[in-house]
């Protein structure tokens, strides 16, 4: 599959940290809806140098409430992996966490996901944390192929799962369906994560038997069918990136629309104009297929540059918004 598409899958699966974290779920097993992916055997990749503090104004999210209507036990996993998770970014050096926070807020989420395996929303609070040990810890190619294995693994067996429930309910459809599943659309985007960075890691062959394209726009659809507002649009953000950097391949990708593209990130747009990705991913959009709109492309660049970064995702909406300045300076510089 062109390289294109690969710059697809690391903008797809990084987008993902950049919101703001969901309330700490009440982890009751779904009844007729349940998933019991196992936890994957801890990773341990070599440690990273040891950063410095964040820079001044930089504040660490408090972790969530803890687990109402839980055990004992499960309520003080989730509120210390909570804690944990959530001072991922403190000490960050030029875009790389130390990954010593997240690995420790990592094993608890996987205890946490034993003891209720049918907890969608724990179950993507862990695929989230290992997305982010992959993607902001400096992890080396050989770390990041078990990292991903997980997350694809543990996010995919769950959709399956909750896909064949989906199939066999009576007097419903498929969405009306997944809609009763608490924690649904998390799943799907953070599955689709998982496959995007699965594919940069494992190669272009591996990608291309592997259908990733149709898979994420599948998954990514099913987010905007359960909630076209989940996660500021993300959904959209999603699917219009894939179709703004997915090559037309005749058999595997001719559904791809570059124009159809720039349509859904505008949705996304339109759910939040502030939000860092979305703006990255549309100035691009626009200015590589809609040339003759390049001064608004010039401006959201510069809208997505001049953002603070949110306090919960610091070191996330960082990365995004240094790639609108880089992409800024070779457009004015004509490069």
């Amino acid at each position: 599959m062109a390289s294109s598409l690969f710059v697809l899958f690391v903008a797809s699966a990084s987008f993902l940290q950049a919101h703001s974290p969901t309330p700490t779920p009440t982890p009751s097993p779904q009844a007729t809806h349940s998933a019991s992916p196992s936890p994957s055997p801890s990773v341990t990749p070599t440690p990273s140098a040891s950063p410095s503090p964040l820079p001044s104004g930089s504040e660490v999210a408090s972790p969530a409430p803890s687990v109402a209507g839980s055990s004992p036990e499960l309520t003080e996993l989730m509120s210390q992996a909570e804690a944990h998770f959530a001072r991922r970014s403190v000490g960050a050096v030029d875009d790389i966490a130390s990954p010593r926070e997240v690995d420790e807020a990592i094993g608890l989420y996987r205890k946490a996901v034993a003891l209720a395996p049918g907890n969608f929303e724990i179950l993507t609070k862990l695929m989230r944390a290992l997305h982010f040990r992959g993607a902001y810890t400096g992890a080396s190619i050989e770390e990041k192929k078990v990292i991903f294995e997980e997350g694809r693994k543990l996010g995919q067996d769950a959709v399956d799962k909750l896909e064949a429930s989906a199939k066999a309910a009576k007097g419903m459809s498929r969405i009306e369906s997944l809609r009763l599943v608490k924690g649904a659309p998390g799943l799907y985007i953070w599955t689709a994560g998982h496959w995007g960075e699965w594919a940069l890691v494992r190669g272009k062959m591996a990608s291309v038997k592997s259908g990733i394209a149709g898979r994420l726009r599948d998954l990514s659809q099913t987010v905007i069918d359960l909630d076209p507002l989940f996660e500021d649009a993300a959904g959209y953000r999603l699917l219009g990136r894939l179709h703004a950097e997915a090559p037309r391949i005749p058999f595997i990708t001719g559904w791809v629309s570059h124009d159809k593209g720039v349509a859904l990130l505008r949705k996304s747009y339109q759910a939040n104009p502030h939000h860092p990705v979305t703006l990255y991913f549309l100035a691009e959009a626009i200015l590589d297929y809609q040339p003759e709109k390049r001064a608004e492309g010039l401006r959201l660049l510069e809208q997505c540059m001049a953002l603070t970064p949110r306090p919960e995702t610091p070191l996330e909406d960082a990365r995004y918004m240094k790639m609108a300045a880089k992409r800024l300076e070779k457009e004015k510089s004509g490069s």
